[in-house]
């Protein structure tokens, strides 16, 4: 019985992996059913700052969205232009988590010593240089 229901709960999630619309549909659910008490509810009779978190969720889902594509892809294919567009998408997702705490007031800004830049900054930096290696990348066969 336990075998079963396992191999059930597989195939259901190689079903929601293969549809891209499913996949998007259920982590956007779960990422708004996450961040509506933390994110959302302290700040929502401020406006202008809910705005600008609810902008941060939404791209925090879409990071989180393209980096799971991307990794189930190079499962599929084990390209490393893939690997590297993956983890791409995987610093912008990180990215993302940190700007969405720090508009919610519960991380402040992370500047890096000595040279005075913002560790989001940085990170945005790595994610454009892993996807251009990514899409300029020449696949050896």
């Amino acid at each position: 019985m336990l075998k079963r229901d396992n191999r059930d709960f597989k195939e259901s999630l190689a079903n929601i992996l293969s549809n891209k619309t499913s996949l998007f549909l259920f982590l956007s659910i779960t990422v708004t059913s996450v961040a509506i008490y933390p994110f959302i509810i302290p700040h929502i009779s401020h406006p202008t700052m809910i705005y600008h978190i609810i902008i941060h969720i939404i791209s925090f889902d879409v990071a989180l969205f393209l980096t799971t594509i991307s990794f189930v892809s190079y499962k599929k294919t084990r390209s490393k232009k893939i690997l590297l567009t993956g983890l791409s998408f995987g610093f912008l997702l990180f990215t993302e988590l940190l700007y969405l705490l720090q508009s919610s007031n519960l991380l402040g800004t992370f500047y890096i010593p000595l040279i005075e830049v913002e560790f989001p900054h940085l990170l945005l930096l790595l994610m454009l240089g892993l996807f251009a290696a990514g899409v300029l990348r020449l696949e050896r066969k």
